[in-house]
Protein backbone atom coordinates (compact mmCIF):
# COMPACT_ATOMS: atom_id res chain seq x y z
CA UNK A 1 0.00 0.00 0.00
CA UNK A 2 2.89 2.49 0.83
CA UNK A 3 4.64 1.90 -2.33
CA UNK A 4 1.85 2.45 -4.11
CA UNK A 5 1.65 5.95 -2.18
CA UNK A 6 5.08 6.53 -3.46
CA UNK A 7 4.54 5.70 -7.45
CA UNK A 8 1.67 7.81 -7.25
CA UNK A 9 3.56 10.40 -5.65
CA UNK A 10 6.13 10.53 -8.04
CA UNK A 11 4.12 10.68 -11.03
CA UNK A 12 2.54 13.89 -9.27
CA UNK A 13 6.12 15.29 -9.16
CA UNK A 14 6.98 14.24 -12.39
CA UNK A 15 4.10 15.35 -14.05
CA UNK A 16 3.84 18.61 -12.74
CA UNK A 17 7.23 19.32 -13.66
CA UNK A 18 7.40 18.17 -17.38
CA UNK A 19 3.41 19.86 -17.78
CA UNK A 20 5.21 23.18 -16.27
CA UNK A 21 8.05 22.85 -18.94
CA UNK A 22 6.37 21.60 -22.48
CA UNK A 23 3.01 22.90 -22.88
CA UNK A 24 4.46 24.73 -25.32
CA UNK A 25 3.81 21.44 -27.56
CA UNK A 26 1.61 22.84 -29.65
CA UNK A 27 1.22 22.65 -33.76
CA UNK A 28 -1.69 24.87 -34.57
CA UNK A 29 -1.13 27.80 -36.70
CA UNK A 30 -4.30 29.57 -34.73
CA UNK A 31 -2.08 29.80 -31.70
CA UNK A 32 -0.15 32.60 -33.30
CA UNK A 33 -3.04 34.36 -32.12
CA UNK A 34 -3.54 35.73 -28.66
CA UNK A 35 -2.13 33.73 -25.73
CA UNK A 36 -1.92 30.91 -28.41
CA UNK A 37 -4.89 27.67 -28.39
CA UNK A 38 -7.11 26.95 -25.59
CA UNK A 39 -6.53 23.26 -23.88
CA UNK A 40 -9.30 21.25 -24.78
CA UNK A 41 -8.02 18.57 -22.92
CA UNK A 42 -9.95 17.47 -19.10
CA UNK A 43 -9.88 14.81 -16.67
CA UNK A 44 -11.20 11.27 -16.13
CA UNK A 45 -13.99 10.48 -18.56
CA UNK A 46 -15.16 13.97 -19.86
CA UNK A 47 -13.11 13.89 -22.84
CA UNK A 48 -14.90 10.71 -24.24
CA UNK A 49 -17.87 12.86 -23.66
CA UNK A 50 -18.18 15.64 -26.11
CA UNK A 51 -16.16 17.64 -23.34
CA UNK A 52 -19.71 17.96 -21.00
CA UNK A 53 -19.55 17.06 -17.26
CA UNK A 54 -20.57 20.53 -15.76
CA UNK A 55 -23.28 18.46 -13.45
CA UNK A 56 -21.56 15.21 -13.27
CA UNK A 57 -20.16 14.37 -9.72
CA UNK A 58 -16.82 13.90 -8.76
CA UNK A 59 -18.14 10.48 -7.12
CA UNK A 60 -15.64 7.55 -8.76
CA UNK A 61 -13.49 10.58 -10.73
CA UNK A 62 -12.06 13.73 -10.66
CA UNK A 63 -14.78 16.40 -12.76
CA UNK A 64 -12.55 19.33 -13.28
CA UNK A 65 -15.88 21.05 -14.84
CA UNK A 66 -17.55 22.27 -11.70
CA UNK A 67 -16.03 22.89 -8.60
CA UNK A 68 -19.39 21.92 -7.03
CA UNK A 69 -18.86 18.47 -8.07
CA UNK A 70 -16.57 18.11 -5.16
CA UNK A 71 -18.45 17.75 -2.61
CA UNK A 72 -19.74 14.02 -4.29
CA UNK A 73 -16.32 13.00 -2.85
CA UNK A 74 -16.56 9.52 -1.24
CA UNK A 75 -15.26 10.39 2.96
CA UNK A 76 -12.05 7.88 2.68
CA UNK A 77 -11.53 7.91 -0.90
CA UNK A 78 -8.45 9.74 -2.44
CA UNK A 79 -8.46 10.43 -5.97
CA UNK A 80 -5.58 11.06 -8.33
CA UNK A 81 -6.01 11.54 -11.92
CA UNK A 82 -2.44 11.33 -14.89
CA UNK A 83 -3.17 13.08 -18.17
CA UNK A 84 -1.61 11.96 -21.38
CA UNK A 85 -2.31 12.99 -25.01
CA UNK A 86 -1.29 11.97 -28.91
CA UNK A 87 -2.35 14.79 -31.13
CA UNK A 88 -1.72 14.61 -35.13
CA UNK A 89 -2.14 17.88 -37.05
CA UNK A 90 -3.07 18.34 -41.04
CA UNK A 91 -2.99 21.64 -42.48
CA UNK A 92 -4.43 22.24 -45.27
CA UNK A 93 -4.16 25.75 -47.19
CA UNK A 94 -4.24 26.46 -51.39
CA UNK A 95 -3.64 22.69 -52.23
CA UNK A 96 -0.62 21.96 -50.06
CA UNK A 97 -0.78 19.99 -46.89
CA UNK A 98 1.35 18.90 -44.28
CA UNK A 99 0.53 16.94 -40.87
CA UNK A 100 2.89 16.70 -37.49
CA UNK A 101 2.54 14.76 -34.35
CA UNK A 102 2.72 16.21 -31.11
CA UNK A 103 2.49 14.23 -27.48
CA UNK A 104 2.58 15.87 -23.54
CA UNK A 105 1.49 15.06 -20.46
CA UNK A 106 -2.20 16.99 -20.55
CA UNK A 107 -2.89 17.30 -16.74
CA UNK A 108 -1.95 16.18 -13.62
CA UNK A 109 -4.84 16.17 -10.45
CA UNK A 110 -5.89 15.31 -7.21
CA UNK A 111 -8.63 15.21 -4.98
CA UNK A 112 -9.72 14.23 -1.32
CA UNK A 113 -12.53 14.55 0.93
CA UNK A 114 -12.85 17.14 3.54
CA UNK A 115 -15.42 15.94 5.82
CA UNK A 116 -18.77 14.52 4.69
CA UNK A 117 -19.99 16.88 3.16
CA UNK A 118 -16.83 19.33 1.67
CA UNK A 119 -14.16 18.15 -0.71
CA UNK A 120 -10.97 19.73 -1.78
CA UNK A 121 -9.33 19.31 -5.36
CA UNK A 122 -6.32 20.91 -7.04
CA UNK A 123 -5.51 20.58 -10.77
CA UNK A 124 -2.07 21.18 -13.33
CA UNK A 125 -3.20 21.56 -16.83
CA UNK A 126 -2.26 23.77 -19.95
CA UNK A 127 -4.75 26.89 -20.37
CA UNK A 128 -2.95 28.00 -23.64
CA UNK A 129 -0.17 25.94 -25.64
CA UNK A 130 1.41 28.18 -28.32
CA UNK A 131 3.10 25.94 -31.55
CA UNK A 132 3.66 27.60 -34.76
CA UNK A 133 6.37 28.38 -37.64
CA UNK A 134 5.91 30.28 -40.64
CA UNK A 135 8.50 30.42 -43.81
CA UNK A 136 9.80 32.82 -46.41
CA UNK A 137 7.60 35.84 -45.48
CA UNK A 138 8.38 38.54 -48.62
CA UNK A 139 8.48 42.37 -48.26
CA UNK A 140 9.50 44.83 -50.14
CA UNK A 141 12.10 47.37 -49.41
CA UNK A 142 10.55 50.26 -50.08
CA UNK A 143 12.41 52.55 -52.88
CA UNK A 144 14.42 49.86 -54.29
CA UNK A 145 13.46 46.35 -56.53
CA UNK A 146 14.76 44.25 -53.74
CA UNK A 147 13.02 41.77 -50.90
CA UNK A 148 13.49 40.86 -47.75
CA UNK A 149 12.73 36.93 -46.12
CA UNK A 150 11.37 36.27 -42.51
CA UNK A 151 10.64 33.44 -40.65
CA UNK A 152 8.80 33.10 -37.38
CA UNK A 153 8.61 30.72 -35.34
CA UNK A 154 6.59 30.52 -31.68
CA UNK A 155 6.43 28.77 -28.58
CA UNK A 156 5.32 28.56 -24.68
CA UNK A 157 1.97 28.92 -23.87
CA UNK A 158 0.09 29.57 -19.98
CA UNK A 159 -0.23 27.36 -17.20
CA UNK A 160 -3.40 26.75 -14.87
CA UNK A 161 -2.97 25.43 -11.73
CA UNK A 162 -6.77 25.56 -10.32
CA UNK A 163 -8.00 24.90 -6.53
CA UNK A 164 -11.22 23.15 -6.44
CA UNK A 165 -13.40 23.04 -3.51
CA UNK A 166 -17.35 22.19 -3.25
CA UNK A 167 -19.81 21.75 -0.08
CA UNK A 168 -22.63 20.31 0.28
CA UNK A 169 -25.79 22.48 1.77
CA UNK A 170 -28.07 19.23 1.53
CA UNK A 171 -28.23 15.38 0.08
CA UNK A 172 -29.19 17.23 -3.16
CA UNK A 173 -27.98 20.48 -3.47
CA UNK A 174 -24.35 21.39 -3.69
CA UNK A 175 -21.51 24.55 -4.15
CA UNK A 176 -18.21 25.42 -4.90
CA UNK A 177 -15.29 27.85 -5.27
CA UNK A 178 -12.60 27.87 -7.69
CA UNK A 179 -9.49 29.87 -8.06
CA UNK A 180 -6.80 29.34 -10.66
CA UNK A 181 -3.39 30.68 -10.45
CA UNK A 182 -2.13 31.33 -14.40
CA UNK A 183 1.08 31.75 -15.14
CA UNK A 184 4.02 31.40 -18.16
CA UNK A 185 5.91 32.65 -21.02
CA UNK A 186 5.10 32.93 -24.34
CA UNK A 187 8.19 33.18 -26.82
CA UNK A 188 8.88 34.64 -30.38
CA UNK A 189 11.73 34.19 -32.64
CA UNK A 190 11.26 36.55 -36.17
CA UNK A 191 15.02 36.38 -38.44
CA UNK A 192 15.01 38.38 -41.19
CA UNK A 193 17.57 38.04 -44.35
CA UNK A 194 17.63 41.50 -45.50
CA UNK A 195 20.16 42.47 -48.89
CA UNK A 196 22.62 44.63 -48.67
CA UNK A 197 23.54 46.95 -51.40
CA UNK A 198 27.18 48.14 -51.82
CA UNK A 199 29.61 49.37 -54.58
CA UNK A 200 26.90 47.48 -57.04
CA UNK A 201 28.17 44.59 -54.79
CA UNK A 202 24.67 42.88 -53.07
CA UNK A 203 25.34 40.86 -49.84
CA UNK A 204 23.21 39.26 -47.13
CA UNK A 205 22.81 40.61 -43.13
CA UNK A 206 20.82 38.42 -40.71
CA UNK A 207 18.64 40.20 -38.03
CA UNK A 208 17.28 38.27 -35.41
CA UNK A 209 14.49 39.62 -32.36
CA UNK A 210 13.49 37.25 -29.42
CA UNK A 211 10.82 38.26 -27.39
CA UNK A 212 9.77 36.68 -23.77
CA UNK A 213 6.39 37.50 -22.91
CA UNK A 214 5.51 36.76 -19.53
CA UNK A 215 1.80 36.66 -17.84
CA UNK A 216 0.47 36.11 -14.52
CA UNK A 217 -2.84 36.20 -13.07
CA UNK A 218 -5.73 34.87 -10.72
CA UNK A 219 -8.99 34.13 -11.80
CA UNK A 220 -12.26 33.69 -9.56
CA UNK A 221 -15.31 30.92 -10.42
CA UNK A 222 -18.02 29.31 -8.64
CA UNK A 223 -20.78 26.55 -9.55
CA UNK A 224 -23.80 24.73 -8.31
CA UNK A 225 -24.73 21.03 -9.11
CA UNK A 226 -28.79 20.41 -7.71
CA UNK A 227 -30.16 16.88 -7.91
CA UNK A 228 -33.39 17.74 -9.25
CA UNK A 229 -34.43 13.64 -9.08
CA UNK A 230 -33.13 10.57 -8.62
CA UNK A 231 -31.63 10.37 -12.34
CA UNK A 232 -31.22 13.88 -13.44
CA UNK A 233 -28.80 17.10 -12.02
CA UNK A 234 -28.68 20.25 -12.89
CA UNK A 235 -25.51 22.05 -13.05
CA UNK A 236 -23.81 25.36 -13.50
CA UNK A 237 -20.55 27.38 -13.64
CA UNK A 238 -19.43 31.55 -13.72
CA UNK A 239 -16.11 32.23 -14.22
CA UNK A 240 -15.59 35.94 -13.38
CA UNK A 241 -13.42 38.28 -15.83
CA UNK A 242 -9.69 38.52 -15.18
CA UNK A 243 -6.69 40.28 -16.12
CA UNK A 244 -3.20 38.86 -16.96
CA UNK A 245 -0.69 41.35 -16.10
CA UNK A 246 2.11 41.09 -18.97
CA UNK A 247 6.14 41.54 -19.37
CA UNK A 248 8.39 41.43 -21.99
CA UNK A 249 12.34 40.97 -22.86
CA UNK A 250 13.56 41.37 -26.27
CA UNK A 251 17.37 40.37 -27.35
CA UNK A 252 17.99 41.62 -30.91
CA UNK A 253 21.10 40.56 -32.81
CA UNK A 254 22.47 40.64 -36.22
CA UNK A 255 24.69 38.33 -37.87
CA UNK A 256 27.76 40.37 -37.00
CA UNK A 257 27.07 41.57 -33.46
CA UNK A 258 24.76 41.93 -30.55
CA UNK A 259 22.38 45.17 -31.29
CA UNK A 260 20.07 45.01 -27.48
CA UNK A 261 20.28 42.40 -24.71
CA UNK A 262 17.73 41.74 -22.43
CA UNK A 263 16.00 45.02 -22.56
CA UNK A 264 12.75 44.98 -20.52
CA UNK A 265 9.85 46.63 -22.38
CA UNK A 266 6.94 47.80 -20.19
CA UNK A 267 4.44 48.57 -23.15
CA UNK A 268 3.09 45.02 -23.69
CA UNK A 269 -0.29 45.01 -23.20
CA UNK A 270 -2.41 42.93 -20.40
CA UNK A 271 -4.06 40.53 -21.89
CA UNK A 272 -8.15 39.79 -20.36
CA UNK A 273 -9.84 37.01 -20.04
CA UNK A 274 -13.81 37.35 -20.32
CA UNK A 275 -16.95 36.78 -17.70
CA UNK A 276 -17.67 32.81 -18.83
CA UNK A 277 -20.83 31.59 -17.78
CA UNK A 278 -21.82 27.68 -18.30
CA UNK A 279 -24.80 25.43 -18.09
CA UNK A 280 -25.06 21.11 -17.94
CA UNK A 281 -27.56 18.54 -17.69
CA UNK A 282 -26.85 14.98 -16.55
CA UNK A 283 -29.78 12.31 -17.12
CA UNK A 284 -29.49 8.88 -16.19
CA UNK A 285 -31.94 6.17 -17.76
CA UNK A 286 -32.54 2.36 -18.13
CA UNK A 287 -29.82 1.69 -15.58
CA UNK A 288 -27.37 1.50 -18.15
CA UNK A 289 -27.02 4.81 -19.86
CA UNK A 290 -26.41 8.41 -18.78
CA UNK A 291 -26.17 11.82 -20.99
CA UNK A 292 -24.99 14.89 -20.11
CA UNK A 293 -25.63 18.02 -22.28
CA UNK A 294 -23.82 21.37 -21.36
CA UNK A 295 -23.72 25.02 -23.02
CA UNK A 296 -20.97 27.71 -22.19
CA UNK A 297 -20.49 31.53 -23.38
CA UNK A 298 -17.75 33.53 -23.05
CA UNK A 299 -18.64 37.06 -23.37
CA UNK A 300 -15.06 38.10 -25.54
CA UNK A 301 -16.95 41.53 -26.95
CA UNK A 302 -16.78 43.31 -23.26
CA UNK A 303 -13.09 42.92 -23.14
CA UNK A 304 -12.60 45.49 -25.74
CA UNK A 305 -9.71 43.90 -27.10
CA UNK A 306 -8.17 42.88 -30.24
CA UNK A 307 -5.35 40.81 -32.13
CA UNK A 308 -3.39 42.43 -34.54
CA UNK A 309 -4.33 39.78 -37.20
CA UNK A 310 -8.00 39.31 -35.85
CA UNK A 311 -10.75 40.73 -33.60
CA UNK A 312 -12.34 39.45 -30.35
CA UNK A 313 -15.88 37.79 -30.21
CA UNK A 314 -18.77 36.18 -27.83
CA UNK A 315 -17.88 32.87 -27.94
CA UNK A 316 -20.53 29.86 -27.46
CA UNK A 317 -19.37 25.88 -26.96
CA UNK A 318 -21.78 22.99 -27.05
CA UNK A 319 -21.15 19.78 -25.80
CA UNK A 320 -23.05 16.15 -25.61
CA UNK A 321 -22.39 12.98 -24.34
CA UNK A 322 -23.80 9.85 -24.01
CA UNK A 323 -22.39 6.63 -21.63
CA UNK A 324 -23.01 3.12 -21.63
CA UNK A 325 -22.16 0.64 -18.78
CA UNK A 326 -23.17 -2.74 -18.09
CA UNK A 327 -24.67 -4.01 -15.19
CA UNK A 328 -21.63 -5.12 -12.70
CA UNK A 329 -23.38 -7.87 -11.69
CA UNK A 330 -21.85 -9.43 -14.53
CA UNK A 331 -18.87 -11.08 -14.61
CA UNK A 332 -17.55 -10.79 -17.79
CA UNK A 333 -14.40 -8.58 -18.82
CA UNK A 334 -16.46 -6.34 -21.46
CA UNK A 335 -19.67 -6.00 -19.30
CA UNK A 336 -17.50 -3.81 -16.94
CA UNK A 337 -16.37 -1.50 -19.38
CA UNK A 338 -17.89 1.93 -20.19
CA UNK A 339 -18.69 2.96 -23.55
CA UNK A 340 -18.80 6.54 -24.57
CA UNK A 341 -19.95 9.21 -27.51
CA UNK A 342 -19.91 12.86 -28.10
CA UNK A 343 -19.98 15.63 -29.78
CA UNK A 344 -18.67 19.15 -29.36
CA UNK A 345 -18.95 22.69 -31.23
CA UNK A 346 -17.70 26.12 -30.72
CA UNK A 347 -17.63 28.83 -33.03
CA UNK A 348 -14.78 30.20 -32.07
CA UNK A 349 -13.50 33.63 -30.44
CA UNK A 350 -11.83 35.31 -33.06
CA UNK A 351 -12.71 36.59 -36.12
CA UNK A 352 -9.98 36.89 -39.18
CA UNK A 353 -11.31 38.73 -42.36
CA UNK A 354 -14.36 38.73 -41.32
CA UNK A 355 -14.89 34.39 -40.76
CA UNK A 356 -15.39 32.65 -37.16
CA UNK A 357 -12.48 30.40 -36.55
CA UNK A 358 -15.09 27.34 -35.71
CA UNK A 359 -13.70 23.94 -34.09
CA UNK A 360 -15.98 20.52 -34.05
CA UNK A 361 -15.16 17.39 -33.00
CA UNK A 362 -16.87 13.79 -32.68
CA UNK A 363 -15.54 11.68 -29.43
CA UNK A 364 -15.30 8.15 -28.66
CA UNK A 365 -14.37 6.80 -25.39
CA UNK A 366 -14.23 3.86 -23.39
CA UNK A 367 -13.41 3.18 -19.97
CA UNK A 368 -11.52 0.00 -18.49
CA UNK A 369 -11.67 -0.72 -14.38
CA UNK A 370 -8.42 -1.71 -13.40
CA UNK A 371 -9.82 -3.80 -10.05
CA UNK A 372 -13.61 -4.02 -8.98
CA UNK A 373 -12.48 -2.98 -5.27
CA UNK A 374 -12.46 0.56 -5.97
CA UNK A 375 -13.15 3.03 -8.76
CA UNK A 376 -9.60 2.96 -10.76
CA UNK A 377 -9.97 3.23 -14.44
CA UNK A 378 -8.02 3.78 -17.33
CA UNK A 379 -9.74 6.39 -19.59
CA UNK A 380 -9.12 6.26 -23.16
CA UNK A 381 -10.41 8.98 -25.46
CA UNK A 382 -10.33 9.52 -29.10
CA UNK A 383 -11.79 12.82 -31.16
CA UNK A 384 -11.49 13.66 -34.65
CA UNK A 385 -12.18 17.16 -35.33
CA UNK A 386 -11.35 20.34 -37.60
CA UNK A 387 -10.64 24.12 -37.46
CA UNK A 388 -10.77 26.72 -39.79
CA UNK A 389 -11.55 26.69 -43.45
CA UNK A 390 -10.02 27.17 -46.47
CA UNK A 391 -11.15 30.70 -47.50
CA UNK A 392 -10.34 34.55 -46.55
CA UNK A 393 -6.82 33.12 -46.65
CA UNK A 394 -7.53 31.15 -43.68
CA UNK A 395 -5.92 27.32 -43.03
CA UNK A 396 -8.01 24.52 -42.51
CA UNK A 397 -6.84 22.39 -39.72
CA UNK A 398 -8.08 18.61 -39.51
CA UNK A 399 -6.75 16.83 -36.25
CA UNK A 400 -6.96 13.70 -34.43
CA UNK A 401 -6.72 13.49 -30.63
CA UNK A 402 -5.61 10.85 -28.64
CA UNK A 403 -6.16 11.12 -24.75
CA UNK A 404 -5.79 8.74 -21.85
CA UNK A 405 -6.24 9.60 -18.65
CA UNK A 406 -4.82 7.25 -15.43
CA UNK A 407 -7.96 7.54 -13.48
CA UNK A 408 -6.90 6.36 -9.98
CA UNK A 409 -8.53 5.89 -6.42
CA UNK A 410 -6.79 5.22 -2.83
CA UNK A 411 -8.71 3.75 -0.07
CA UNK A 412 -7.65 5.98 2.81
CA UNK A 413 -8.29 4.76 6.66
CA UNK A 414 -10.25 1.92 6.38
CA UNK A 415 -9.33 -0.92 8.77
CA UNK A 416 -8.66 -4.32 6.70
CA UNK A 417 -10.66 -7.50 7.46
CA UNK A 418 -8.86 -10.21 9.29
CA UNK A 419 -10.43 -13.64 8.53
Amino acid sequence: MIIKYIIYSFLLLFSIETIAQTNSLSSSPYSLYGLGQTNEISTGKINGLGKSGIAMPSSTFINNSNPASFASIPLNSFFYDFGFKAETNILMENGRQNSNLITNFSNIAIAFPLSKTSGFGVTLTPFTSVGYTLSNIESNIEGSTYSFYTDVDGGGGINNLKLNYGYALSNKFRLGLTGSVLFGKITQTQTSTIPLIANNTVSTSTISLYDENYYSGFRLGSGLQYDISKNMTFGAIVNLPATLSADNDRTATSSTETIESSVSISNIDDFKLPLELGFGFQSKFNESFSLTLDYKKNFWDNTNQSDQLGTYVNQDFFGLGLQYSAKKSIPKFFNSLEYRAGFNYDNGNLEVNNKRVKNQSINLGIGMPLNSSSNSMINIGYSYGSKGQITNGLIKENYHLLSINLSLEGIWFQKRKID
